[in-house]
């Protein structure tokens, strides 16, 4: 696919940003990386605990935009906590499924993702809007989260709906192949994410929640995990061996044990860690036919 670069003011939001403009790959490439959190992952009086405690220790904050969780006075109290910490926004998109958390398996067909996910990014956009900012990012959550490294056509499902509702979106996930042939696809950018939490088999891919040992409980553990991807771009795998994560962004789950002190750890390991930047590309005639739609 032959693409060229395209230029669109962004405003206030790239103000002291002087990144340079991207090769035409899928891949983000910059200095510093990312560290990312979810907040606003509550509904009506349930709410997320430990969430706020380390805001002050990321870059970037996804909201939940009323899928998976999340309402509207939530998003709006979630955005502005974002905008009190300076915090680039991403959109916590999932399945509709309130009451599973988006962690069942839903199987939507194609046309009904795609609608459910410009919903979710519409009305969080709206939101941000009134206070003057942008959506930066896209994340999505629980069992769509997992399907991207295992279904490809769900990947670029996903792809192409964000692109269709703004290509100057990056969108996060699981750092692997299918992610970067779905960036490619739809023409965004993406950004492979690492779990600092969260055990890894010999393949990268993330254990599913049902496996015993999915979810690191011991700081001690989840430390040594931050550092060895920080440093040498590895996690240990479930069976041992060193499995190479292609990441740039981190996440940070307010539910890790002593969630705010691993927190302030990682920031000091990451000292010039910085937001996610994007820039889209105009792809050719021929290459648009699938963005509006994706029917395979």
């Amino acid at each position: 696919m032959r693409r060229s670069r395209h230029h669109r003011s962004r405003g206030p939001r790239e103000s002291g940003t002087s990144a340079a403009p991207q090769p035409p790959t899928a891949k983000i490439l910059q200095q510093g990386i990312d560290i990312n959190t979810n907040i606003g992952e509550g509904y009506g009086p349930y709410r997320m605990e430990g969430e706020a405690d380390i805001l002050p220790y990321v870059t970037s904050a996804n909201i939940a935009c009323g899928a998976h969780a999340g309402d509207p006075v939530l998003m709006e109290a979630a955005l502005e906590e974002t905008r009190y910490y300076g915090l680039s926004l991403g959109a916590h998109i999932g399945y509709p499924d309130l009451a599973g958390f988006g962690r069942r398996e839903l199987h939507l067909p194609p046309s009904e993702l795609r609608a459910s996910i410009l919903y979710q990014l519409g009305a969080l956009a709206g939101l941000a809007r009134t206070l003057g900012f942008d959506i930066s990012q896209v994340r999505p959550h629980g069992f769509l989260y997992r399907q991207i490294s295992s279904d490809l056509r769900i990947a670029v499902t996903v792809a192409r709906a964000i692109a269709e509702f703004d290509k100057w979106l990056v969108l996060v996930g699981p750092a692997g192949q299918n992610l970067l042939t779905a960036g490619e696809r739809a023409g965004i950018r993406v950004a492979g994410e690492a779990w600092i939490d969260r055990m890894y088999d010999a393949q990268g891919h993330l254990l599913p929640h049902t496996h015993s040992r999915a979810v690191m409980k011991n700081p001690s553990d989840i430390i040594k995990q931050a550092t060895n991807l920080v440093r040498n771009g590895t996690v240990q795998s479930n069976e041992g061996t060193q499995v190479k994560i292609d990441f740039q962004t981190i996440h940070l789950h307010p539910k890790m044990p002593q969630a705010k002190a691993v927190a302030e750890q990682v920031r000091m390991m990451i000292p010039h860690a910085r937001a996610l930047t994007s820039e889209p590309f105009s792809v050719q005639e021929e290459d648009n036919s699938g963005l509006l739609a994706y029917q395979e």
